[in-house]
């Protein structure tokens, strides 16, 4: 067989014909590298991006070397995707070629090196000094690279980032501080640090515009008014934060992706509370959810409280992933109404009070008849319904005030945006992560 027969064999179907190929292409050595390359390149190849890369280790220092050639060929930015895993992937042995590719001109080929710095390093602390410079890098995905790096090293890194708060280098200082933030919070950023980025913020408030508060996972209590610190008072918020618009938004999105690691309440540590939006405030966070097992009852009243003071009150969540809504209407200090839909999930515990009349109305608009606690939708009426019920949440706010999907630099505002700490923040601190707009 020639060199590329084998080399194509490692495509097999059969495990033992690819596993023989493999030990007959590893122990060509350099002379297969020209054809595992060749397969490397083309998307279409029948041999897979794991199978290859397992070989090349195999063969070691000159498939890396020969990989890293190819890829200096691509045009800057252009690199195979394909290509770039299997340079990251060669694992330990090749620490000191990515060491070396650090200070290669392509940004692609610097933020490949990062990534495999940080998976493979055994010795955090020579790592961290090697990916250190990166922290400053002019390509802004190498310095997100680099930050990531180091907040994957977690505490160990921490003295390292502060000191190049300190003393520098001047250019990684600002990737030094959004790592910091990322492993720690600001339990672990210094006043001054804290001081600084309040300073910043003010500055960015002054021309500041509201975006559409696109989370993954969407929770919000809704209040017709502009009194931000009365609602904040009722709802026990504490410590608030001014913060531009869009830095709220994003606290509020990685927040919701929270409460999967060891304590669940994790993601209702904070919210962020905007300013007045056409007539009205809303309160923005995991913690607002009115369908959450921890958090229904606690929602249920904030509700009744803010309502029997503002006249309404509303709580949503909504899933972008069409994962379902909830809805938590209450008026004069009662709930008329509050409703969930999860596919194939059981939510009759949940329900409370007749249905509104925009949900008749939905349905008559849908040709489907009216909701009635006696009478059950047969199969084609329930399917449509369903997918009326995904986006209860988001409409329903529209309907009765503020959609805040539809919420964009054309809403009228009045006053700042405020992160605030919740009672579950007051006790666990603030959650760690750098805010980003």
């Amino acid at each position: 067989m020639t060199t590329l027969e084998l080399v194509l064999a490692l495509g097999a179907v059969d495990r033992t014909e690819r596993d023989a190929a493999a030990a007959a292409v590893a122990d060509l050595g350099s002379g297969a590298l020209p054809a595992l390359i060749g397969q490397l390149q083309d998307s279409v190849s029948p041999v897979s991006e794991s199978v290859l890369l397992a070989v090349l280790r195999r063969i070691g220092s000159k498939a890396f070397e020969s990989v890293l050639c190819a890829l200096q060929a691509s045009a800057p930015g252009k690199a195979p995707q394909r290509m770039l895993r299997v340079f990251a992937g060669f694992g330990a042995a090749a620490l000191d070629g990515y060491v070396g590719a650090l200070l290669l001109e392509d940004p692609t080929l610097r933020r490949a090196a990062v990534t495999a710095i940080s998976r493979w390093s055994s010795d955090v602390p020579t790592a961290a000094r090697h990916v250190l410079p990166l922290l400053g890098d002019t390509d802004a995905e190498v310095r997100q690279a680099a930050v990531q790096a180091f907040s994957s090293w977690g505490t160990t890194v921490m003295p390292l980032l502060q000191a190049v708060r300190i003393d520098g280098p001047g250019s990684a200082r600002a990737g030094a501080l959004e790592a910091l933030a990322e492993i720690g919070g600001e339990a672990v950023i210094s006043a001054r640090d804290i001081a600084a980025l309040e300073r910043l913020a003010r500055i960015e408030l002054a021309d500041d515009t509201p975006v559409p508060l696109s989370c993954c996972y969407l929770s919000w209590i809704a209040v017709p008014t502009g009194d931000q610190a009365g609602v904040m008072a009722i709802l026990g918020l504490s410590q608030p934060r001014p913060v531009p618009f869009s830095v709220g938004v994003h606290a509020a999105d990685i927040d919701s992706h929270g409460g999967l690691d060891a304590d669940p309440l994790d993601a209702y540590r904070r919210v962020f509370v905007t300013p007045e939006l056409a007539g009205w405030t809303l309160v923005v966070g995991a913690w607002c959810d009115p369908s959450a097992t921890e958090r229904q009852n606690a929602v249920l009243e904030a509700c009744e409280r803010l309502s029997t003071r503002y006249g309404r009150a509303q709580a949503y969540w909504w899933s972008a992933t069409h994962d379902g809504s909830a809805v938590l209407i209450a008026e004069d200090g009662v709930v008329v109404r509050r409703f969930g839909y999860f596919p194939d999930e059981d939510v009759q515990h949940l329900e409370l009070g007749a249905p509104l009349a925009y949900e008749q109305q939905r349905r008559a608009a849908l040709e489907l008849p009216p909701l009635a606690a006696n009478r059950a939708d047969t199969e084609e009426d329930a399917d449509e319904w369903m997918w009326e019920l995904l986006d209860l949440a988001p409409n329903l706010a529209g309907a009765l005030g503020l959609n805040p999907l539809s919420v964009d630099a054309s809403t009228s505002i009045l006053g700042t945006g405020k992160l605030a700490l919740t009672e579950y923040g007051h006790r666990l601190g603030t959650p760690p992560g750098a805010l980003r707009r």
